[in-house]
C-alpha cells in the first residue's frame, strides 16, 4: 500500500509542476526593452493661435521634415514618441490614446506640450 501512495504523490507532483511551467510560460513581459522600440518624431501642424484643444488633437500633429524648434514655451514644436502611441503606415498618425496635456504661455496666451500618457516622451517646444 505505501508503494501505491508514494507513486501517487510523485504523479500529483509531476502534474502540478507541469502546470506551473505551462501557465508562467505563456505570459512575456509587456514592455520590451525601451532602447528596441520603435520611436516616431511628430511636429505641430495645426493653426499657430495653438488653443488648448488644438495642441492636444492628435490630428494636428504629422511627420514629414523637422523644423526649427528651440527651447521655448510659447508654441508646440515637436514631440518623439513611442511606438505604442502610434498608427504605423506609410504615413503615422497620433492615436488617441497619447493624451497630450498642455500648459499656457504666460506671455501669449497660446498653449504649449507638457506631458502625456507616454511617459517616455520628448517635448520641444518653441518660443514666438
Amino acid at each position: 500500500m505505501k508503494n501505491s501512495n508514494f507513486n501517487l504523490k510523485g504523479i500529483l507532483a509531476f502534474a502540478f509542476s507541469l502546470v506551473m511551467v505551462a501557465g508562467l510560460s505563456a505570459f512575456k513581459p509587456l514592455n520590451q526593452d525601451a532602447s528596441k522600440r520603435l520611436r516616431y518624431n511628430f511636429y505641430y501642424s495645426g493653426p499657430a493661435t495653438a488653443t488648448q484643444m488644438q495642441v492636444e488633437n492628435p490630428a494636428n500633429w504629422a511627420t514629414g521634415s523637422p523644423q526649427e524648434c528651440g527651447g521655448g514655451e510659447d508654441r508646440p514644436c515637436s514631440i518623439e514618441v513611442d511606438e505604442a502611441y502610434v498608427n504605423p503606415g506609410s504615413t503615422p498618425t497620433l492615436k488617441s490614446n497619447i493624451n497630450l496635456s498642455t500648459a499656457q504661455s504666460a506671455l501669449h496666451s497660446t498653449y504649449y506640450v507638457d506631458g502625456a500618457d507616454d511617459s517616455s516622451i520628448s517635448i520641444d517646444n518653441k518660443a514666438f
